[in-house]
């Protein structure tokens, strides 16, 4: 009779055991998630450093008011998918980055790194062949979402609104969208 309580109680103890080493794996793969989300996070910071630095060069360019496939838009985009991206984005074509700025040749291929893409689009909404005129603060303040200001006299001295949209593909099959705002010059 005691052999029998005893394999009770073992098997009792056995299946606590398991118990407790499923629930300390679900919480490293947790963990891992968190992780993971973390270091996307980290990477999309990068790409909307290298956002910045390439939005500047298009206005600094004078090409505020052209579109750049796959990388700008000088017009605000309507039709957006569940999550708020834009369905005029082809991820395929767009550029890929890793996080240290080199480029990817095939963004799909899960390596184990992360790969960063991002697309800009200004926040002017207007109907077709009225881009808004850059030397003109009161075209722009009509067509464009800007950074209120009432020392802003001039067309240079305007802040307009950019969206930047990121996706970030990460191991495992994870991907991440990120969104940020920012505010640079109209004009030059």
């Amino acid at each position: 009779m005691v052999l029998l309580v005893v394999l009770v109680v073992l098997s009792l103890m056995f299946l606590a055991g398991l118990g407790v080493m499923r629930a300390a794996d679900t919480g490293n793969v947790i963990a891992g998630n968190f992780s993971f989300q973390q270091a996307a996070m980290q990477a999309s910071d990068r790409a909307l450093t290298d956002a910045v630095n390439s939005l500047a060069t298009i206005v600094i360019g004078g090409a505020g008011n052209t579109n750049i496939n796959n990388r700008y838009w000088a017009q605000q985009q309507t039709a957006l998918d569940a999550r708020g991206v834009p369905t005029a984005v082809n991820w395929d074509n767009v550029s890929c980055t890793d996080p240290s700025g080199a480029a990817v040749t095939n963004c799909a291929a899960d390596v184990g790194n992360y790969r960063i893409q991002y697309v800009i689009e200004r926040m002017c909404s207007y109907t077709a062949g009225s881009a808004p005129n850059m030397s003109d603060i009161n075209d722009i303040r009509g067509k464009c979402e800007y950074e209120p200001s009432v020392t802003a006299l001039s067309a240079g001295s305007i802040a307009l609104r950019y969206r930047v949209l990121v996706r970030v593909r990460g191991p495992r099959g994870t991907e991440g969208f990120f969104e940020s705002m920012v505010s640079g010059p109209a004009s030059t």
